[in-house]
């Protein structure tokens, strides 16, 4: 063999260990790189933590929440009265400027009573107020209230007002430098001869003016009462409240008990949700959901909010029809085809409304109440809630 053969060859051989020395190199890199294979390691048992149990006794219940007792008690206190802002400067305003005839409407459960209360609190000395609750079944009821208000200071002596005549006489010469505020509630329920004697009585007695608060349907009874119609110089509507609105309602209850305000905080989408926001029924649906707790012994949770119990078929005649107000009668009629409140509202007049948003709002309270009778039903299209007529009613609209 040549010398030229044997370099070649130990070449080929110093190639050969290199290769070799370069593919342990990589082997050894590939061992530290890639990650050993995966070992099955057994799962450790989840730890469950069991659900903190409430008392189920009322007093235990509350003595656990440091509360003095329940927030959600169906009650008026016109100092945790929230929201409203701009209708309640509006109402103080108003009265301050001591016109005759003011109105306030809103649904039932708004909050008309206790911005009534509230306003007592919220002006001066100047002036003075009679609260009444139940309109009077007749005219001459309106004595015995002013006497009520205004008692004799002796003993069993014979009260200052006799008849209802002498009404403007006694006020005129007993107010002077006062300025009598009448909050006259539930005006819807009144008749129209007591009404009239109202109007009367704002028109003859100089330092006095009237609050008369109803629900939306006394704007259609006033139509029978022009005199009095005319009169009003302002109206004020309650709709219903924020969430936010809705939160702060909560808090300021339960702080009122000594409670911190947060306990709810969790769960206030779900209460403003099923409420609509108003208050009523936000204090309805906590009240539900503390007694849900005591009973279940759970804490305070969403899962607490009691299910909408599916409304019964009820029995109804046309006489349905001709007990509803003309607004409602034209919502049920609408209502043969699925609609949302802001498609009702949108087919309604809205002039008059302050806004859009306040005819949502009130389209939801009115179809609210509908549905707690049984004349409507919420059905879901697409990815929004929808009201129908309920299929009692459906053939009872086609026969009328």
């Amino acid at each position: 063999m040549g010398m030229e053969e044997k370099k070649e060859d130990k070449i080929e051989e110093a190639h050969a260990q290199n290769e070799e020395k370069i593919e342990e190199r990589i082997e050894k890199i590939e061992k530290q790189v890639m990650p050993a294979p995966a070992q099955l390691i057994p799962e450790e048992p989840k730890t469950v933590i069991p659900e903190k149990k409430m008392p189920k006794e009322p007093e235990e219940w509350f003595r656990t929440m440091n509360w003095a007792g329940n927030p959600f008690i169906l009650n008026i206190l016109p100092e945790l009265f929230v929201g409203y802002r701009s209708q309640s400067e509006d109402l103080v305003r108003l009265v301050k400027e001591k016109h005759k005839v003011v109105l306030l409407v809103g649904p039932t459960g708004s909050g008309k009573t206790t911005m009534l209360e509230w306003l007592a609190g919220s002006v001066n000395k100047v002036f003075d107020f009679v609260f009444i609750g139940k309109p009077p079944q007749k005219p001459e009821e309106f004595v015995d209230i002013f006497n009520e208000k205004y008692p004799t200071k002796i003993p069993f002596r014979k009260p200052h007002i006799k008849n209802i005549y002498q009404l403007k006489g006694f006020l005129n010469k007993r107010l002077r430098s006062k300025h009598l505020i009448v909050m006259y509630d539930e005006a819807h329920e009144s008749k129209t001869d007591v009404l009239e004697w109202l109007r009367v009585l704002s028109d003859q007695v100089d330092n006095m003016s009237i609050v008369l608060a109803g629900l939306p349907v006394f704007e259609e009874n006033l139509t029978r009462l022009e005199t009095l119609r005319k009169r009003i110089m302002a109206k004020i509507e309650l709709v219903s409240l924020t969430k936010e609105e809705t939160r702060e309602l909560i808090v300021k209850r339960i702080q009122s008990v000594g409670g911190t305000g947060n306990e709810f905080s969790e769960i206030i989408d779900t209460i403003y949700s099923r409420s609509g926001g108003f208050p009523r029924e936000i204090i309805k649906v906590c009240n539900d959901i503390i007694n849900e707790s005591m009973k279940t012994g759970r804490p305070l949770t969403k899962e607490l909010v009691v299910p909408e119990m599916a409304s019964e078929e009820v029995k109804v005649s046309l006489r349905f029809l001709e007990e509803l107000t003309p607004t409602q009668r034209e919502i049920v009629e609408m209502l043969v085809d699925p609609l949302t409140p802001g498609q009702v509202a949108d087919k309604l007049d809205l002039e008059k409304y302050k806004s859009r948003q306040h005819a949502v709002r009130s389209m939801n309270n009115i179809l609210k109440r509908l549905m707690e009778e049984g004349l409507v039903e919420r059905v879901r299209v697409d990815r929004a809630f929808a009201y129908q007529v309920s299929p009692s009613i459906r053939s009872i609209l086609v026969r009328a």
